[in-house]
């Protein structure tokens, strides 16, 4: 009976515990997420509002590789730009851009040159629209630039730091890659890549031979930053 008593005891605890840890978790994605109502409602933009994508306006055939529009955490991506140490005159270009918010956030925090790629029209047209607001109450020079076109087929050039949010399956990250691999091979450089929500990160480490990787987690939100160089690129 008194072993028991033990036994129960300790489950209990156990309990508290893991619903002390998920009522933390909650409390935090919530305050996020506030946030990010906060940010659009200051500057008077649509970066939040999820896409599916059946509402994408482009070809069945792309529609079978893409995924819904999902806006980063604003919170998170302010901790994130803090904490890395990545030149601010590089080429910033976020694959899969959406309405444009990590464009936004990248200009804030020192990046001169940002561009944001999107095969939708809708969702570049709304992109367009944010930085336009945005311009108009930050007053910001930085160049802010939606490119409409196909990621799998754009030809990357000067860019040297790539933002990724799963935009898209492994398909077309796998020729997104190759393309950016290209671009390496025309201008040898060091480039980072930074993926929210690693999800295909296996990919992206068995294409590229990695000289250094660091994961962060902000906000219960997290991120996997890659430093490559032409150098290590795996062959073939």
């Amino acid at each position: 009976m008194f072993e028991c008593k033990i036994i129960n005891d300790t489950q209990m605890k156990r309990l508290h515990r893991l619903l002390k840890k998920g009522l933390k978790k909650t409390t935090i994605a919530f305050i996020s997420y506030l946030y990010d109502l906060y940010f659009d409602a200051k500057y008077n933009l649509d970066t939040n509002s999820w896409v599916t994508v059946d509402e994408l306006d482009v070809d069945d055939s792309k529609k079978e590789h893409a995924v819904l529009y999902q806006a980063t955490r604003v919170l998170p991506l302010r901790k994130l730009f803090e904490r890395l140490q990545i030149p601010k005159e590089n080429v910033l270009i976020d694959i899969g851009c959406g309405k444009g918010r990590v464009l936004l956030m990248a200009s804030e925090y020192g990046f001169e040159d940002v561009r944001g790629i999107e095969f939708s029209p809708i969702l570049c047209s709304i992109a367009d629209e944010n930085i336009l607001k945005y311009r108009y109450r930050t007053q910001t020079r930085k160049s802010l630039l939606i490119i409409n076109a196909d990621a799998a087929e754009y030809q990357y050039g000067d860019e040297d730091v790539f933002f990724f949010y799963n935009p898209f399956d492994e398909v077309i990250l796998k020729k997104v890659l190759q393309n950016i691999s290209t671009s390496l091979k025309k201008r040898n450089r060091k480039i980072w890549m930074i993926y929210a929500n690693a999800v295909h990160r296996e990919l992206i480490e068995k294409t590229m031979k990695i000289i250094r990787v660091k994961e962060y987690n902000f906000f219960e939100f997290e991120f996997v930053v890659y430093e490559v160089e032409l150098a290590n690129l795996k062959s073939g």
